[in-house]
C-alpha cells in the first residue's frame, strides 16, 4: 500500500473509531520471553531456563511454535497460534486499524510470520517492535507483512550491546538496515531510544545514526513502575533520569530537531517535558485509543495491571470486543485514566492529544506516511 494512502487510512480509521467511542490501535505484548537483559525493562518475563541466555538463539529453537504448523503449542503464559490469529481477525472486524506487536522479544515466536500475515490479510496495519537480533534471519518470511518496523536502539556499537546484554547486536542491526535500504518492500523504519542513567547523552549519539539509516527517531524517558490495585508500584527508580536531566534531554531534542535530525516527538511534547519533566500536565485518553492485550490474552487495565479487564476466553468466545468497550468497567477505566499521569511515555501523551484532535497531531500522523 502506498505510504500516503496508508497514513490517510490510519487517520480515517482513527476518526471513525473516535466517533464510535472505541479504540483504533491493538497493542499486543506477544511474549514476555526475551533474549536481551536490558536493565530498564519491566516487561520481560523472569528467566525460566538456560534456553533464554542473553544473545543466544536457543529460545527461538525451543519456543515450541512453528510458522508452518496448523496448530501450535505456545510456551506457558502465551496464546497459541490459532488463538492469536482469532484475536487479530476479531480486532479487524471490530474496527481496529493498527496492530502493534511487541514484547519481550516477538521474534522469539517461531510463528511470528504466520501471525503477522494473518493480521495483514485481515486488514490491519502492522507495526513490529524488536531488538533486531534475530530479525535478519527471520526477515525473508516477514518481508511484506510489516508496515512499520521499530528497532530498539539505546546507544551505538559496544555500548548498545552491553546495555542489551547481546554481544554483536549493533553490528547485526547495521547489516539489517543495509539489506533493507534497497528493498522495494522496505517497511517504514523507526528507532526508539530509552533514556536512563545507563546511557547518558545517548540522544546526541543516536540522532545522527537515525539520519544515516533514513529512520525516524523516538525517545522515551524510562518507565520506573506500573499502576496496580494498591497504587503505583515503583521498581526501577534508581536508573531514572532526574528532572534536570529530562529538561536537558528535551532541550537537546529541540536543538537536534531544529538542525534537521529526524526526531519525531512534537515540539509541544518537548516543551512540556522542559517545563514539566514529570509530565503531570496532560489528560490521558489512551484507554479510549489503545486496547492492550497481554501475552496470555488478557485485556490490560492500565490502572490495575494486576486485575485484567477480561480473559482471552471472555473476549474470544463470549464477551467480544464490542461488548468489552461497552462494559461498565472498561468505561470506568477510561474515565479514571483522565486523572492519571503515571505514564511518562511520549506515545501516551501524544496519543492523548491525538484523541483530543489537536491539529499538530493529525499532521504528525499524516507526516509519518512520508518516512
Amino acid at each position: 500500500m502506498p505510504r500516503t494512502l496508508e497514513g490517510c487510512r490510519l487517520v480515517a480509521g482513527f476518526l471513525r473509531s473516535r466517533a464510535l467511542g472505541r479504540p483504533f490501535i491493538l497493542s499486543h505484548l506477544l511474549t514476555g520471553r526475551c533474549n536481551a537483559r536490558c536493565p530498564t525493562c519491566m516487561w520481560r518475563r523472569p528467566q525460566e531456563s538456560s534456553t533464554e541466555r542473553p544473545g543466544t538463539e536457543n529460545a527461538l529453537q525451543a519456543s515450541g511454535t512453528a510458522s508452518g504448523t496448523a496448530s501450535a503449542v505456545a510456551p506457558a503464559g502465551e496464546l497459541r497460534t490459532e488463538e492469536v490469529e482469532k484475536l487479530y481477525r476479531q480486532a479487524a472486524r471490530a474496527g481496529l486499524v493498527q496492530l502493534v506487536v511487541w514484547g519481550g522479544e516477538p521474534t522469539l515466536r517461531r510463528d511470528l510470520p504466520r501471525l503477522l500475515w494473518t493480521a495483514k490479510e485481515a486488514g490491519l496495519l502492522v507495526t513490529l517492535i524488536t531488538n533486531g537480533h534475530l530479525l535478519g534471519r527471520r526477515w525473508p518470511e516477514l518481508r511484506g507483512a510489516v508496515d512499520t518496523l521499530i528497532l530498539s536502539v539505546d546507544d551505538l556499537g559496544e555500548a548498545h550491546d552491553l546495555l542489551r546484554g547481546i554481544p554483536g547486536l549493533f553490528e547485526r542491526l547495521e547489516e539489517l538496515v543495509g539489506r533493507l535500504a534497497g528493498d522495494p518492500l522496505k517497511p517504514r523504519l523507526l528507532l526508539n531510544t530509552v533514556l536512563s542513567g545507563a546511557n547518558p547523552g545517548a540522544l546526541e549519539r543516536v540522532a545522527p545514526l537515525a539520519k544515516r539509516w533514513g529512520a525516524g527517531l523516538y525517545f522515551c524517558p524510562m518507565e520506573t513502575g506500573q499502576m496496580q490495585s494498591g497504587g503505583f508500584d515503583e521498581r526501577l527508580a534508581e536508573l531514572a533520569l532526574a528532572p534536570d536531566e529530562l529538561r536537558g534531554a528535551a532541550y537537546s531534542a529541540l536543538r537536534l530537531k531544529a538542525l534537521g535530525y529526524p526526531l519525531l516527538s512534537t515540539q509541544s511534547y518537548l516543551r512540556l517535558l522542559q517545563r514539566d519533566p514529570e509530565l503531570t500536565q496532560y489528560t490521558c485518553r489512551v484507554p479510549r485509543a489503545i486496547l492492550t492485550i497481554e501475552a496470555d490474552g488478557s485485556v490490560r487495565d492500565c490502572l490495575r495491571r494486576d486485575r485484567p479487564l477480561a480473559s482471552f476466553a471472555q473476549i474470544a468466545d463470549g464477551l467480544g470486543l464490542e461488548a468489552l468497550y461497552r462494559s461498565p468497567r472498561y468505561r470506568a477505566m477510561a474515565r479514571e485514566a483522565e486523572a492519571c499521569t503515571a505514564c511518562n511515555n511520549p506515545d501516551v501523551v501524544e496519543t492523548s492529544w491525538l484523541w483530543d484532535l489537536r491539529p499538530s497531531m493529525l499532521r504528525k500522523v499524516l507526516g509519518l506516511a512520508s518516512l
